[in-house]
């Protein structure tokens, strides 16, 4: 199953930066990170290896759709399993603001989760703001999940941004409700003349009630094509505004 996953995201990496697609946007990347948890009393490890492709296609003036899918494989104290996830997104642009629904899946090998959401993006200058509000439900484990987050994005040159967010959810579970939250900071550098940028990230989680905290270490490469780091944000092709800090205890 793993490596039929593993398999399935590889091809759809690749199509996605063919020739064919050279009038969109978007961009290739492998990542490798480090997650440090303390809970209950007790520290655990463990690291996880992804791979990931998204790509935005302007379908009208106004109008663009994004898609993305990404596979990644932990190992640790953790867990020793894979995440498959696929999104797509339709969103409607002004001269600088973007906002649209999104819809999402994701599979750890034992549990499906759908997740539907609304997005919108803010630019100012070499500012982007994005926000995100998303709605989630796995039925295996009878545990819906509400998001609200947010990012900044600051763009030093065309090829080099920072950015920072923040995000809150709640959970309810089988009856059992979590609140929690994680904030982030991150960066990418894409070299002059190529393709290839550098990724590095850091993020801290906690979740309330249950003694739990997280901190995440990432590093990755990316392959963009279609324009520069500027330009793919811009164009629909990043979208994410922060991440569920249930994401962490998984």
């Amino acid at each position: 199953m793993k490596l039929r996953l593993f398999a399935t995201a590889a091809i759809a990496a690749a199509a996605l930066s063919a020739p064919a697609f050279a009038q969109t946007i978007g961009s290739v990347g492998v990542s490798a990170s480090q997650t440090e948890v303390e809970a209950g009393g007790f520290e655990v490890d463990g690291q996880a290896y992804a791979i990931d492709g998204v790509a935005a296609f302007k379908v009208s003036p106004n109008w663009t759709v994004t898609g993305n899918a990404a596979f990644g494989i932990t190992d640790g104290d953790l867990s020793d399993d894979g995440l498959f996830t696929a999104g797509a997104a339709a969103t409607y642009s002004g001269a600088d603001w973007r906002v649209g629904p999104t819809i999402g899946y994701a599979n750890d090998g034992d549990n499906d989760q759908f997740t539907f959401g609304g997005v919108a993006q803010k630019y100012i200058g070499n500012v982007t703001l994005s926000g995100a509000v998303t709605y989630a439900n796995v039925d295996d484990v009878d545990a819906d999940i509400w998001t609200v987050g947010g990012e900044v994005r600051y763009f030093v040159s065309d090829n080099f941004r920072i950015n920072g967010g923040l995000t809150w959810a709640t959970a309810d579970a089988g009856g059992i409700d979590v609140d929690g939250w994680s904030a982030g900071v991150g960066g990418e550098y894409q070299f002059a003349g190529t393709p290839l940028s550098i990724t590095g990230g850091y993020t801290h989680a906690t979740l309330d009630d249950v003694d739990f905290d997280a901190d995440i270490f990432s590093i990755g490469l990316r392959y963009t094509f279609g324009g520069d780091l500027k330009a793919r944000d811009r164009s629909g092709a990043d979208l994410g505004a922060g991440s569920s800090p249930f994401a962490s205890a998984f």
